[in-house]
């Protein structure tokens, strides 16, 4: 069964923080990456093209706009609850998941099977957090392992009980 590791990327005050060298190792590592529409859509903008080109790309998306025709990215609409509860059955591997849309449609239909959470050093204030999800569902998370990296970011992988 393939499994998804959400990466969150946070400032210390629970603010969105871009990703970092760590993010592409786990990338690299992945058998495919997982993201929403927004975070395609300024992966994209942020490289004038699309980066991520050896390994398939699945966006979650209402609208499938679509930038990146020749390259391997595809487009999940509908139902995408359903097809990546079909996907993590159908093989093994890791998935990587990083978005705060993707990070809400996991957490709120329990389909993460881990979160890695790195905390970047400064404080952003404002109203908007790096992890949202609707009501808790009872399911508990343990610490796997923290580590501080060289950088004074902090990464701490939850997994499930």
């Amino acid at each position: 069964m393939k499994q998804i590791s959400l990466h969150v990327y946070q400032s210390i005050d629970g603010c969105p923080a871009p990703s970092d060298k760590h993010f592409d190792a786990a990338v690299d590592a992945s058998s495919c990456v997982l993201i929403d529409e927004e975070t395609y859509l300024r992966i994209y903008m942020n490289h004038l093209g699309w980066p991520i080109t050896a390994k398939e790309t699945l966006v979650v998306t209402n609208g499938g706009i679509d930038l990146t025709e020749n390259e391997r990215v595809k487009f999940i609409q509908g139902d995408a609850v359903t097809e990546l509860r079909q996907m993590k059955e159908d093989g093994d591997g890791m998935v990587v998941a990083y978005g705060e849309e993707i990070g809400a449609l996991l957490l709120d239909n329990g389909l993460a099977d881990e979160i890695t959470v790195t905390t970047v050093p400064v404080l952003i204030g404002g109203g908007e957090k790096a992890l949202e999800c609707g009501l808790n569902d009872g399911r508990a998370w343990i610490v796997r392992s923290n580590k501080v990296l060289v950088d004074g970011k902090m990464r701490t992988v939850y997994g499930k009980v």
